[in-house]
Order: C-alpha cells, then structure tokens, then sequence
C-alpha cells in the first residue's frame, strides 16, 4: 500500500478512465521501462506468468519512485498467496475467477486486516521493513486495491450478490474464460458472450465499480467497452508487444534493404543500357593502335 493506491482510488471513485497494461516477464527491465511510462496502474500477471515470489519482488521494486501502481493477480483466490504478495508491497491484487458470494468474501477478507478481514501480519517489505508500520497498518485497509474477476457465467448469474460484498474496488472481466464456460470459446462477439459481459458491465457501474475488460484490444474494440463503463482500460500485454514490436521491426527492415536493393539492380541495369557506344569505339582505338604499334615493331625489325 502506498500514497499513490489511496490517489488511484479516489480517482476511480470519481468515475475516472485510467489507463494500463499487462506485465507478464519476470523481468526487472521490463518492469522499470513499464513503470515508467506512464501508465496508471499495471497489471502482473502472476497466474498466466513465470513468477516465483523473488522474482515478483524484484519486479515490485521497480516501481519505486513511480507513480504507476502496481497489482498483482494471484495464481488462485488462496489467502496465503494474497498475504504473501501484500508482504512484499503489492499496492493491490487482482483475484481470478471468483465464481459466488463466499468466494468474494474470502479475497476480500485475505486483503484486510482484523477485524475487517483475515490478512495476517508481517509486512516486511510493505512497511519499509519496519520503518513505517506505523503508517503502513493506518492505512492498508483502505489504501489496497482489491479486484475480483468474473470470468465465468456462474459468477455472472450471482453478479448481483457477488457486487454487494463490501470492500471490492473494481470488477475485472476474463471474456475468454467466460466465453468457454458457454461452450463458445473466444467467440467474444456471439451474443450469448457478449450479454453476458454486458450484464456485468452494467450492473458493476451501476453500483460506481469501475470495470476492466481483462483483455487489451484494439482500440476500435475498447472504445465500444468504455462507451459501456469499462473504464479500467487495458491498453496493451508486453508480451504482445515484443512480440508485434520484433515482428514489425523485421518485417521493416526486410521490406526497406529489399526496396534498396531492387532501385540499386534497376540502376545498375539502367546504366549499362544507356552506356555511350564511345567505350566500343575506344576499344576499337584501342585494338587499331595495338596493331599499328604491331606492324610498326615488325618494320623495324
């Protein structure tokens, strides 16, 4: 928990957009360029990605100094998971599919310290490693950022319950996982899918949640889940980046070096076209002098 969680919150409380991305390296680099950029909060991914606790950690650290707030979505709704990254100066957590009413308490209670919750104590890297418990204890209630995430049609038939228990701070949609609980895997824009994600929308911002569509798409397609009250926007996933960053960087250089080299073929073809036939006549001098100079040797001789 830090000043910077309890701004984001008030900023989602007063029904901001804010803006975010996936971290799905295990890597400090890629964290430090993440924090910053800009970005309001970022999203590490700690269920799909390759962390281990030192690893998140490292990656936590990078965000000193940012005003990027950084959440973490835990492997499984598991309270001594949550507990562990809170330690380690999560500014929130992200708890995947919550599927019922007590399954919503429980994340949130693993959040929260007695007697609003469960969480236990040792707060070593969160506190300043004993430097501000003090302050740390005061204000990590409030200050923790705790997400649920709906991303199957059971939990979407219990919205209305699920988003009445207190303490949630946003509602994060997984539509691919949504979409399978249908038996309509990735099909987001079937209608069964794509009610049941409007459902949700409407209900979180009917209660003032701010929602997060779980995906980053295009912006074509994210500007249609604002207009809805999807305003946790994910605008990218650093794996999707690399990946489309490398393949746009090669494909550029390929199609620029092969341009180059096709002008240079056409100039080279061009030039020996339109070669003045003078190189033929001097040739032909040339091969007319060698002869005189020929019959001359052979005079003198």
């Amino acid at each position: 928990m830090s000043k910077r969680s309890l701004a984001l919150k008030k900023r989602l409380r007063a029904g901001e957009t804010t803006y975010g991305c996936w971290l799905s390296f295990s890597n400090v680099n890629v964290a430090e360029i993440l924090a910053g950029t800009g970005f309001d909060w970022v999203l590490i991914d700690t269920e799909h990605g390759p962390f281990g606790l030192e690893g998140l950690q490292h990656c936590l650290a990078a965000f000193n100094g940012s005003k990027t707030v950084p959440i973490v979505r835990v492997p499984w709704n598991d309270a001594v998971r949550i507990k562990q990254i809170l330690d380690l100066g999560a500014d929130g957590v992200l708890v995947p599919m919550v599927n019922s009413v007590a399954e919503a308490e429980a994340a949130v209670s693993a959040c929260k310290y007695p007697p609003e919750g469960t969480r236990g104590f040792g707060p070593r890297r969160a506190s300043d490693y004993g430097r501000s418990t003090d302050d740390y204890v005061a204000q990590a209630n409030e200050g923790t950022i705790v997400m649920l995430q709906i991303e199957h049609i059971k939990a979407v038939d219990d919205v209305d319950a699920i988003l009445a228990v207190p303490g949630i701070d946003v509602i994060c949609l997984g539509p691919t996982d949504l979409s399978g609980s249908l038996g309509l895997l990735r099909q987001f824009t079937h209608p069964k899918v794509a009610a049941a994600v409007d459902k949700v929308i409407a209900r979180a911002s009917a209660k003032g949640l701010p929602v997060c569509a779980g995906v980053a798409f295009p912006p074509d397609v994210m500007k249609d889940w604002v207009a809805k009250g999807a305003n946790f926007v994910l605008t990218m996933e650093d794996s999707t980046m690399f990946r489309q960053g490398a393949s746009n960087a090669l494909a550029t250089m390929r199609s620029e070096i092969a341009a180059a080299q096709r002008a240079a073929r056409k100039a080279a073809k061009s030039a020996k076209r339109t070669s003045p036939p003078v190189r033929e006549a001097s040739r032909s001098g040339g091969r007319a002098a060698a002869g005189e100079v020929k019959r001359g040797s052979a005079k003198r001789r």
